[in-house]
């Protein structure tokens, strides 16, 4: 008995203690979309915070410095 042969009869006798639920489908397709819409809803609400948060350290830079910090060019005569 070769390596092929061994392994062909182990794999069905695995094969024939395996069983099968009527409702196994259903019950795994809609755990399948529950983790589906999960994901997508985590996803959501991460980009969303990285957005709001990303835009809350902008608006605190540019609102944070006064008006004369940010002039390039000042001669010296005027205000």
């Amino acid at each position: 008995m070769n390596t092929e042969e061994r392994l062909t009869e182990a794999l069905d006798s695995l094969a024939g203690q395996v069983g099968s639920s009527a409702g196994a489908f259903p019950r795994v397709q809609a755990e399948w979309r529950r983790r589906e819409r999960r994901r997508r809803l985590v996803g959501a609400v991460l980009a969303v915070v990285v957005v709001a948060t990303s835009n809350g350290v902008a608006l605190w830079a540019l609102g944070d410095g006064s008006a004369d910090t940010h002039i390039v060019d000042r001669s010296p005569g005027q205000p």
